[in-house]
């Protein structure tokens, strides 16, 4: 499975403007916003069994997912933050956040994996990425990575994304401001989700909050409330 990930939101799940959080002066800014339509790729297990033949027949080595008894999803999510209207305002920084919950409450569903986990502002250009027999997103070093899971072609559009809640069920990317680099346009993440076999699927939510820096200080905004109902999908 070939992944190429696209440099502009093409599915649009909710665009509309972010909103102060919690009191603040009149005629606050309220940058305006995109967030993509999740993408999963729930026929993971297919990959794996194509990787399980390829392994044993090219190398002899038989090859043992995680865990049996759970089921591992690989998930996109996407955001864009548009220019401010207001000239002296700028993004310091962005969190998106992910809300994993079983669809039947029969465990936790967790982040087995994030990519990426770091990048900063030295590191420019295309990435490709594999998914490991471990199902862990690794750099292709390796040509045999190509037959176990999948390839991603990854361009960094943000100077610096910082990974958080590795197992966990809310995981999270921050995305930080660089003076090289102002903190704007699309950009994509991705995590592979650890469910159990009888989840029924997972329920996901999703969640972004920014930090502006404007001419009156700093100021915290957020999805409007009406935004989650367009925010919240099962997948898998």
């Amino acid at each position: 499975m070939h992944i190429i990930t696209p440099t502009e939101i093409e599915h649009v799940a909710w665009e509309g403007y972010l909103e102060p959080l919690g009191e603040t002066f009149k005629g606050a800014p309220s940058p305006r916003v995109t967030l993509g339509e999740p993408a999963w790729w729930p026929a993971l297990r297919q990959a794996q069994d194509a990787a399980e033949q390829a392994m044993e027949g090219e190398t002899g080595k038989k090859w043992t997912p995680p865990s049996g008894d759970r089921r591992y999803t690989l998930l996109r999510l996407a955001c864009t933050l548009h220019p401010p209207a207001e000239a002296r305002t700028l993004y310091k920084e962005a969190t998106l956040t992910a809300y994993l919950r079983p669809r039947h409450d029969v465990g936790p569903v967790v982040a087995h994996d994030l990519y990426p986990q770091r990048l900063t502002a030295e590191e420019k250009g295309t990435f490709k990425v594999g998914l490991g027999p471990d199902l862990k997103f690794a750099g292709l070093v390796d040509i045999s990575l190509l037959e176990v899971g999948a390839e991603i072609e990854y361009q960094q559009v943000y100077p610096v994304i910082q990974g958080y809640g590795l197992g966990e069920s809310r995981p999270y990317w921050q995305f930080a401001h660089h003076e090289a680099h102002p903190l704007l346009g699309c950009q994509s993440v991705y995590a592979v989700l650890d469910a159990p076999q009888d989840a029924g699927g997972v329920r996901l939510s999703v969640e972004l909050v920014a930090t502006l820096e404007t001419r009156w200080g700093p100021i915290t905004v957020g999805l409007p409330q009406e935004a989650q109902a367009h925010l919240s999908r099962t997948i898998g």
